[in-house]
């Protein structure tokens, strides 16, 4: 069995968004995990701006309990959290740091994960220079604003039925210049070709990139589970025999 199982990386499913389709994902997910020795959750798989819950509080505790169960449903495997820009709230690493204690096969990382020859990150870090704290600033814009009134709900819903979101999305997002942004990070933290990496996952941008190759690298990005829009769970290149800790 344990020769059989494979790693799996996937990411912004925004969960807690009303234009998120991750629900009727479930089944899917819950079937990938028990088939896996792997998953890497890339960050951005709740959405704590965009919640439909009245507080932070009940955000972090609704997503708390869907990564325990998560872990629990599937303990012959292990998982990774990425932070994201949408899911980096200081409240919400509090909780994982506790909950990474009472369930070790869970482990989290605030920017970038390697395993063996495989990078994985959330890709914010394209939005600005390729610095952490210039990259933490920019995740704390949200911390200390309240959840979005139901009138941005509903002009948001009303944007993502006209697809102005897929159109923000092409106009804004050049695909080169995010593999260049990528490749240029990677590089500066010794994690490029010349240190042994082979493959780079990612995710933020909410297109799929499908095995594209730029220095020397092969980029992977699933989407995101946004109405809309595509997303995949992606089969990763990490062997069967991986430790269950980061290299």
């Amino acid at each position: 069995m344990k020769s059989e199982l494979k790693g799996y990386f996937l990411s912004d499913l925004h969960l807690f968004a009303r234009r998120s389709t991750a629900n009727s994902l479930k089944p899917l997910l819950g079937e990938t995990a028990s088939r896996a020795h792997t998953v890497v959750l890339g960050g951005d798989i709740f959405d704590f701006k965009w919640s439909t819950f009245y507080s932070f509080e009940e955000s972090v505790a609704a997503a708390v309990g869907w990564l325990e169960e998560l872990v629990v449903s599937h303990p012959h495997c292990c998982f990774y959290y990425l932070l994201g820009n949408h899911d980096a709230h200081p409240k919400f690493v509090v909780e994982l740091d506790r909950l990474s204690f009472r369930q070790p096969r869970l482990q989290w990382q605030p920017y970038v994960l390697r395993i063996m020859d495989c990078v994985f990150l959330h890709g914010d870090i394209v939005d600005c220079e390729p610095n952490h704290t210039i990259l933490e600033s920019r995740r704390k814009v949200h911390e200390f604003r309240a959840p979005q009134k139901r009138i941005a709900h509903w002009l948001y819903d009303l944007a993502v039925h006209a697809r102005l979101h897929r159109l923000v999305m092409h106009a804004a997002i050049r695909p080169k210049s995010v593999l260049r942004k990528l490749a240029r990070y990677l590089e500066e933290q010794g994690l490029d070709e010349s240190h042994g990496v082979r493959h780079v996952y990612f995710g933020h941008t909410h297109r799929v990139v499908d095995g594209v190759r730029y220095k020397g690298l092969t980029f992977h990005n699933g989407g995101a589970s946004i109405r809309g829009l595509s997303f995949r769970i992606i089969e990763t290149q990490l062997p069967h025999n991986t430790p269950l800790s980061v290299s």
